[in-house]
């Protein structure tokens, strides 16, 4: 075992983290997380298309609703005219 001497601090800094170590330890989460936001933006714009989708089917079947409604109204018509 070492005596404490004054270049104590130089044995600390010498157990220090390197650069790449550095660069890891704060690149990696911020990695994770860019990659995290993409991710959402990606799922976001495949959600919002399945809507989009999803009112052009809608739109298309209250339009079917609303001529089997004028039909049924002229044949009502037709039939309280006899």
């Amino acid at each position: 075992m070492r005596p404490f001497a004054a270049d104590a601090t130089h044995d600390i800094l010498e157990e220090s983290m390197t650069n790449m170590q550095l660069c890891l330890a704060a690149g990696l989460p911020t990695i994770a997380v860019l990659v995290g936001i993409l991710m959402n933006a990606v799922l976001y714009n495949s959600l919002n298309s399945r809507m989009t989708s999803m009112e052009v089917k809608f739109d298309l079947i209250m339009g079917k609703l609303a001529e089997l409604d004028n039909r049924l109204t002229r044949l009502e018509e037709r039939l309280e005219r006899r």
